[in-house]
């Protein structure tokens, strides 16, 4: 659930219900605006860094040292910071503790079976 936005951000508002997406998309780029990819070139080149895209440092430090951010989501901590690109939005009527799988395991699995491989009926995936 949102408890804040960050300067610029419009498209949530805090008590938004969303799910973290490591694969994030701009909406802008060739990656994002293609139906056959979803390899944004913006949040998926700078996901493995462990920083926020504006000003390349963390939000999280333990005894004054940065601690990065994992995946770009740190979706094991309690509280984090995610690029408005890689949340997605749901209907807040929508239960958390089963939803959450859609985040990753079927956004990944059944995607890519469906998006990328597109198997014909009868074929065996």
């Amino acid at each position: 659930i949102v408890e804040s936005v960050g300067e610029g951000v419009t498209e949530l508002v805090p008590g938004d219900h969303v799910l973290p997406v490591f694969t994030g998309e701009c909406k802008e780029c060739a990656h994002c605006m293609s139906e056959e990819s979803n390899l944004c070139d913006l949040l998926r080149i700078n996901v493995d860094r462990g920083v926020m895209i504006g000003d390349g440092q963390s939000r999280f430090t333990i005894d004054g040292k940065p601690i990065f951010h994992f995946v770009g989501t740190s979706t094991f901590s309690e509280y984090t910071v995610i690029h408005v690109g890689c949340l997605a939005k749901i209907d807040p009527e929508a239960p958390l503790d089963k939803v959450c799988l859609l985040s990753c395991g079927i956004s990944t699995g059944l995607g890519a079976t469906l998006n990328v491989a597109k198997p014909k009926k009868g074929m065996t995936v």
